[in-house]
């Protein structure tokens, strides 16, 4: 017996110096506490919608380290963690979760922690580009709300524009990726060549084979528009203010309006092989068309004449934040910081970029998507505000109504509804 308990301290001792060395490599993001300055007491802390992260060791050394239990609940509306929150459960529980799913019914109602007395601006600062953006993006009355990492190098949802090389090729057209390192990769440049594209191959008289996807439905228009330098809404001077009545808005909208209306853009597969351009996909996106064996070109959305760059709008905003009610704030965040840190997801990007990547083109104009990306995309999908733009962008993209009357016509409505959202 006393030969098993000297063994159980050596074994002891062992897992102590294995922990002091895991956490030695453990850099402390700034302004948060390291591990040796939290104790939950053996708590359970429960991670609402997201999982643990894959790495068994550091999950144990976690638990370990911070004296804690961890678990993980799936909830997947605002309803669901408001409720939780209202009763008093969510003391301990850390919020991985998309906007979509309430973001803004949640902090609106006050059930988000606002983190700026909690975090110097050097945290931000630290933190890798997606998810530093993706905060500032989602502030709320001048406050932020994320406490460490989520989308960590990439966000897979950004919007990016595919081609058939096959196709270009064959009517003697340019690449549109040396049109794009030209700096000559346009609305324009998109209209002549999809103009080129589009034929009647089978002499019966009806285009066929089109230059590009129809992008007809209200919410294509509003992630095509992110291409002419506008959003549905945006923050100026501290203010979110309607801006789809502004002449870059009523361009993009006229502009996929004029592409239907020359038989340009329209029904087709572009799996199938006829269709030139597919003017707006994600990464994952593009799969159907490697799986069917297309020869397709990557690059960013086309510039339009308002853009001062190429933008990769995203459709979905993933963030790390805590319950209003949270008990011991500065130690949850020290525990979701140890748990999630920089490269949590450089396994999934690997596995995007043999998934959905042929050549080496492919990855250098991901790489530059995620390295230029800057926190475009429309945060109010699934808001009263989409909900309220949707019927009219519908019928101007049907001829119904000119696109400057209908913009104008609700530019008061949606005004008033982001006043008294951000009660600005």
């Amino acid at each position: 017996m006393k030969r098993l308990r000297v063994m159980l301290v050596a074994v002891a001792l062992v897992l102590i110096m294995a922990a002091a060395a895991y956490a030695d490599d453990y850099e402390v993001p700034p302004g948060v506490k390291s591990p040796d300055e939290v104790d939950f007491g053996g708590k359970t802390v429960t991670i609402i919608r997201g999982a643990l992260p894959a790495d068994d060791e550091r999950v144990e050394l976690a638990k370990q380290l911070f004296n804690v239990e961890l678990e993980t609940l799936r909830l997947e509306s605002a309803d669901q963690i408001m409720a939780r929150i209202m009763a008093g459960d969510s003391k301990y529980d850390i919020l991985r979760t998309p906007h979509r799913e309430g973001y803004f019914a949640l902090v609106s109602a006050g059930m988000l922690l606002p983190v700026d007395d909690l975090l110097p601006d050097e945290f931000f600062e630290w933190l890798p580009n997606v998810d530093r953006y993706t905060i500032e993006k989602l502030k709320y009355q001048g406050n932020r709300y994320g406490i460490g990492i989520h989308d960590d190098v990439f966000n897979d949802s950004m919007m990016i524009t595919g081609y058939n090389r096959d196709l270009l090729e064959q009517y003697g057209l340019p690449d549109p990726w040396e049109l794009y390192l030209a700096g000559e990769w346009t609305y324009d440049m998109l209209e002549e060549l999809a103009t080129v594209i589009s034929q009647d191959t089978d002499g019966d008289g009806i285009i066929d084979q089109r230059g590009m996807t129809d992008i007809s439905r209200w919410e294509d228009v509003i992630r095509f528009a992110h291409s002419n330098g506008v959003e549905t809404a945006a923050q100026i001077d501290g203010k979110w203010v309607f801006t789809y009545n502004t002449e870059a808005a009523i361009e993009a909208i006229n502009t996929v309006i004029r592409w239907r209306e020359k038989g340009i853009m329209g029904s087709g597969d572009f799996n199938a092989g006829k269709v030139g351009f597919i003017v707006h996909t994600h990464l994952a996106g593009i799969r159907h068309a490697k799986a069917a064996g297309i020869n397709y070109g990557l690059v960013p959305m086309p510039r339009g004449p308002h853009a001062d760059r190429h933008y990769y709008p995203t459709f979905s905003f993933w963030m790390m934040t805590l319950p209003v009610n949270a008990e011991d704030p500065e130690g949850l965040i020290a525990l979701a910081n140890f748990l999630y840190r920089p490269g949590l997801r450089e396994a999934t990007l690997d596995q995007f970029i043999n998934d959905y990547m042929n050549d080496e083109q492919h990855f250098r104009m991901y790489m530059e998507a995620v390295e230029n990306w800057r926190g475009e995309g429309d945060p109010f999908q699934y808001t009263a505000i989409w909900d309220n733009i949707s019927s009219p962008l519908s019928q101007v993209i049907s001829g119904q109504k000119g696109a400057a009357a209908a913009m104008d016509e609700i530019a008061t409505v949606i005004q008033a509804q982001l006043d008294d959202l951000f009660k600005q």
